[in-house]
């Protein structure tokens, strides 16, 4: 029964992740670039608003991070920035003017937490990309530089979810477009308009022969302890189609939230 269980558990995941990645999503692909008309916000700050789309012309203005421009084209022009080649956009301002900026200086989301804003941008380095998140304090703007498996993502804004001290949480989920690929997530905590990042779980599957878990179950969830964080992992195998051989194993740990750690240690590994 279990095994029947898992393999349809497996082959909703696979069909989720297949209309899901046909949606579009946020990466810093072609696909997923800025729409004639749409409002964007500033992840820079102190953006130079040029006259023309290159580095070199007349600044129009400077934009603070957390302004906004209306998008008004995309143009052939680039310039490499935080490992990308970053295309030039045709925007208007709030004052009317209208000018030139990097996409890399635009935030590709906005995301609200407790009345604090976020934003967010990528940036690469060698192999490997990263998602910087941002977000204004004293005037300033402190930043986050988060490693990523893929950049097939969605951002997702928390409550508390029954945590004690805590404010609330930003969630990193992962979609995976294929079998083996990384659907799992990075959970960042803010207390005190403070981001932690806490935990990266994983969750990968390869059709119906292999499936592994991990995740967090709080308080207010369906199975959750008290004031407390379940962290769940699993792993099937299918061993034997012919004679319907399965092997399941679960492994479950209680967390707390204390002092701005998440303790013990959820990846600890049991000394023999």
């Amino acid at each position: 029964m279990k095994a029947v269980f898992y393999s349809t558990v497996l082959t909703t995941l696979f069909t989720i992740s297949l209309i899901t990645a046909q949606n579009g999503h946020n990466c810093p692909l072609e696909e997923c670039d800025f729409k004639p008309g749409e409002k964007v916000y500033l992840f820079g700050n102190d953006v130079k608003l040029r006259a023309e789309p290159d580095t070199e012309s007349e600044v129009l203005e400077l934009l603070k991070i957390g302004e906004w421009v209306k998008i008004i084209e995309k143009t052939e022009f680039t310039w490499p920035y935080r490992g990308f080649d970053s295309a030039f956009y045709k925007v208007k301002y709030d004052t009317g003017v209208t000018g030139y900026i990097l996409a890399g200086l635009l935030s590709f989301e906005k995301k609200v937490l407790n009345d604090q804003n976020y934003f967010f941008a990528y940036s690469k380095e060698g192999e490997t990309t990263f998602l910087n998140i941002r977000s204004i304090k004293n005037g300033s703007y402190i930043e986050k530089k988060i490693p990523l498996a893929n950049t097939n993502i969605h951002i997702k804004v928390m409550d508390d979810k029954g945590i004690p001290d805590l404010d609330g949480m930003l969630f990193i989920d992962y979609y995976a477009e294929a079998c083996g690929m990384e659907g799992g997530g990075i959970y960042l905590f803010v207390q005190d308009d403070e981001l932690t990042r806490v935990a990266s779980l994983s969750q990968v599957s390869d059709a119906g022969a292999f499936f592994y878990s991990e995740k967090f179950i709080f308080p207010f969830d369906e199975g959750g302890v008290p004031e407390r964080i379940l962290f769940k992992k699993e792993r099937f195998q299918n061993l034997d189609d012919t004679s319907k051989w399965t092997k399941i194993t679960t492994e479950t740990r209680e967390l707390s939230w204390v002092e701005g750690k998440l303790i013990p240690n959820y990846r600890e590994k049991i000394s023999n």
